[in-house]
């Protein structure tokens, strides 16, 4: 294995890589220790924002000296990754979290799809859990790719084959945009800023692959709330996708906001239609314990049923809610850290470091 280094000076890197952390230093450090130790990796920069964690850059430079590091507060993630798509030099975006890791030939092989692939504008794979995890994560990562739980965009978090795709297909933990083909993300959203960015650039008739090779180990949530409060800021943060009415909703977001109005209004139904009303939760039911039964299966685990019943139901109970809570808050302002003039309030060196 070679160590990742940056492009000789003068000439622009094939890849730029951009990264926003926050206080996950000990991630953060095994994400950078997996992108330093790439077989054979073409040119590469790397950009990092300090989300309000300037502690982070020791960390960073530790393990890459010539990183350029943006600190910055009080932003949403999206504004934040655009103060360093504006200074990437390199042809290719590459979009990492701060708590995925790589495999060694990463890059060498997103480089490889790069130019077997010119008329591909967006290049992205699935986000695995990682060896090692706790029992609680590996059926959480099951659930995540279980078509019950998450319908169609459960190709984030599972193998499935090489294809053209569209961005119910992506997360932003490992993604990578041809550089002149990248709009900037809306900073007025919490989360699922890709998914926004993405739909534009479909919209735009741009093609995008996905490929099992380009996978990252994504850290899961660590605990029940932690799991319920990230489900519930993914529904948010497409709520507010949707709010946008010069967007076309996509259906399948909407189903576990439906579903949690049905519940909420089973009892009236109840009274009014009767029994039948209680027909689709009955069918409910025997979907989410099939759901639950193939993930136990797949993981050869059969205590592992009930808790992921209560992941799959908890995950539609979240993010059907947080949909409601995106579609109301919309996208507004206040969600912007800016300063008269359109600018950004940057409180920390907005160059290199």
């Amino acid at each position: 294995m070679t160590d990742s280094q940056p492009a000789p000076s003068g000439r622009p890197p094939l890849f730029s890589v951009v990264m926003v952390t926050h206080g996950r230093h000990e991630l953060l450090d095994a994400c950078l220790a997996s992108l330093q130790v790439q077989v054979h990796p073409p040119g590469l920069e790397l950009l990092v924002c300090l989300h309000d964690d300037a502690g982070a850059a020791e960390v960073v430079h530790r393990r890459f000296p010539a990183a350029e590091i943006v600190e910055i507060e009080h932003a949403l993630p999206g504004m934040a990754r655009n103060l360093l798509i504006e200074r990437a030099r390199g042809d290719i975006l590459v979009f990492l979290d701060d708590d995925i890791e790589l495999r060694p030939d990463f890059l060498a092989h997103l480089a490889d799809q790069v130019h077997r692939f010119p008329e591909v504008a967006i290049f992205g794979g699935p986000n695995l859990t990682p060896p090692n995890s706790s029992r609680f994560q590996v059926v959480q990562g099951a659930v995540l790719a279980s078509l019950v739980a998450t319908g169609p965009v459960r190709r984030r978090y599972g193998d499935h084959p090489a294809q053209l795709a569209n961005e119910r297909y992506f997360t932003l933990c490992n993604l990578a945009v041809r550089r002149t083909e990248m709009p900037l993300f809306d900073p007025r959203l919490v989360c699922a800023e890709e998914n926004a960015a993405l739909a534009e650039m479909e919209s735009r008739g741009l093609r995008m692959r996905y490929d099992p090779e380009l996978v990252a180990f994504h850290e899961r949530r660590d605990g029940y709330r932690s799991f319920c409060r990230q489900m519930f800021k993914y529904g948010r943060g497409r709520g507010q996708v949707l709010s946008d009415s010069s967007r076309r909703g996509f259906l399948p977001h909407l189903v576990p906001t439906a579903l949690v109005a049905y519940l909420v209004t089973a009892p009236a139904g109840v009274v009014i239609v009767g029994p039948l009303w209680l027909v689709p939760l009955a069918a409910y039911v025997v979907a989410v314990l099939a759901g639950a039964a193939k993930v136990a299966s797949s993981l050869h685990r059969a205590g592992s049923l009930p808790l992921a019943v209560a992941l799959i139901t908890s995950l539609h109970a979240c993010y059907g809610t947080g949909v409601v809570a995106g579609l109301a808050r919309g996208r507004r302002r206040d969600g912007v850290a800016a300063v008269a003039g359109g600018g950004y309030e940057v409180t920390g060196p907005a160059s290199a470091t």
